[in-house]
């Protein structure tokens, strides 16, 4: 049985992303002066963060356009398909239909092994290109 909470989130969370998808669907974060907000870690010290370049990843993918997607953020583009299923293992595991996607998405080897390539991640993107010339 669901709690309140839970009900709420199950369909609260698709309209979320609905709404999310319009607007970045409609608005482009790659246009000066936009809407969207820049990166503090950035701003501050110059590095992307592992997280530099959602938006404009998300806008590539929802205009079907996904090599730009992955030029802007690789490992984001990588992770929507498993934060998707963690999210369908996890919050719509409706008649416990999903119980053993659930064990394999969501233990302790699986979310040190995701933490491990984020930074990984966010380690390789800052190596200056011009080092592997």
């Amino acid at each position: 049985m669901l709690s309140k909470a839970n009900k709420i989130m199950s369909w609260l969370f698709p309209v979320i992303l609905v709404v999310a998808g319009i607007v970045y669907y409609v608005l482009d974060p790659t246009q000066p002066n936009t809407w969207a907000p820049r990166c503090p870690l950035k701003l501050l010290t110059g590095w992307d963060c592992p997280s530099c370049g959602t938006q404009r990843a998300f806008h590539s993918l929802l205009h079907g356009d996904i090599l730009t997607a992955l030029h802007y953020n690789l490992f984001m583009v990588i992770s929507l398909p498993f934060a998707l299923l963690v999210v369908l293992a996890s919050w719509y595991n409706f008649n416990h239909r999903f119980d053993r996607l659930n064990r394999m998405l969501c233990n302790r080897y699986v979310l040190i092994a995701y933490i491990i390539l984020y930074f990984m991640w966010w380690i390789v993107r800052n190596i200056p290109t011009s080092s592997f010339s």
